[in-house]
């Protein structure tokens, strides 16, 4: 779903049973007020999110704000935020939550949101990128949920479905996310016994990642006879997954996916997630918590859904002739 700036509130003031007094109706409770600041629309998270209410017969209303990928919109939701003062923020992905929280160690109350409490979710690396503290103990008043399945995990799981020795990467040196995959799968590489292949992406006049070098790159790392191409969780990658993929398919190269829309939406061949819609009502959870409940973020440990999903492209996977084993299939959910 594609939204402008939004300010739309989606009231879905309902009577409570058994959170609130049984004899209130949805006129006598004064709904929570959430705003929710996220990158590209309501996706299937922020869904996640909002339907988690409508479940719960919690009334609140939910004040949405799109970035629409341009960070340049933010200080303006900053501002608007601090002048609303809403009973929780939530906000979508690492970019948005660092440029509207700030840094464990670089917060300023002037240019950030100090005073309201907060979640993050689809945010990668929250201790990496300095969101938080610790997962256990965030630190302020900021928690949040993990999306992504530790990279040990993916690369066991990827070794359930195929051998590998060199596993390639594009590296985006403007992003946190990718700066933190890359050490991650650059202190692997000893214990599953494999190389890194990565290539950097060139930055045009703008100083951003230039999408037209991408697919050159591709072509690098396949040159490189990596065993697959490994797809970081990043904004940027993720806007332009269907050249990626498309360029990696061409060359026979496998691509493992670390969000579930590069498997479901493009040519990734598969993917070890946690879904979207999950996160989304995970966070939701731990807004109840902070809402209805009372716990203060800081307070609250960041978690990942219980487990993680094994998609596999089949698709795909009978055009590069690489059908997955039936130890993958018993564990697997097949999309075409």
């Amino acid at each position: 779903m594609s939204y402008t700036f939004i300010r739309s509130c989606l009231s879905i003031a309902i009577a409570l049973m058994g959170v609130f007094s049984g004899t209130a109706s949805a006129a006598d409770v004064k709904p929570f007020r959430i705003t929710m600041v996220v990158f590209r629309g309501c996706e299937e998270a922020c869904q996640g999110f909002t339907d988690y209410w409508k479940d719960r017969k919690i009334p609140v209303e939910i004040e949405l704000l799109d970035v629409q990928t341009d960070i340049k919109k933010i200080p303006g939701f900053i501002a608007q935020v601090k002048k609303n003062k809403p009973d929780l923020l939530v906000t979508w992905g690492t970019t948005v939550s660092l440029q509207m929280l700030g840094t464990m160690d670089n917060v300023n109350p002037a240019k950030h949101v100090t005073d309201v409490p907060a979640l993050f979710m689809i945010a990668s690396t929250p201790v990496g990128s300095g969101l938080v503290r610790s997962l256990a103990a965030p630190g302020r008043n900021v928690s949040g949920t993990l999306y992504i399945v530790p990279v040990e995990t993916q690369l066991n799981v990827a070794r359930l479905y195929m051998p590998y020795k060199r596993i390639g990467f594009l590296y985006n040196t403007t992003e946190d996310n990718s700066k933190v995959v890359m050490s991650d799968l650059e202190a692997a590489q000893s214990k599953f016994d494999f190389e890194l292949v990565s290539r950097k992406i060139p930055l045009n006049t703008s100083g951003k990642p230039d999408p037209a070098t991408l697919t050159k790159l591709v072509n690098e790392l396949a040159d490189q006879k990596v065993d697959f191409l490994y797809f970081a969780p990043d904004t940027f990658l993720l806007l332009n997954r269907d050249v990626i993929t498309k360029a990696a398919v061409q060359r026979a190269l496998p691509v493992l996916a670390t969000s579930e829309s590069v498997v479901l939406e493009s040519d990734a061949l598969f993917g070890v997630v946690n879904r979207y819609y999950t996160v989304g009502q995970l966070t939701a959870s731990k807004a109840e918590q902070v809402l209805v409940h009372k716990i203060a973020p800081r307070d609250i440990p960041v978690v990942a859904p219980p487990g993680f999903s094994l998609i596999v492209n089949m698709r795909i996977a009978k055009e590069l002739e690489r059908y997955p084993p039936i130890r993958v299939l018993k564990i697997a959910e097949i999309v075409q």
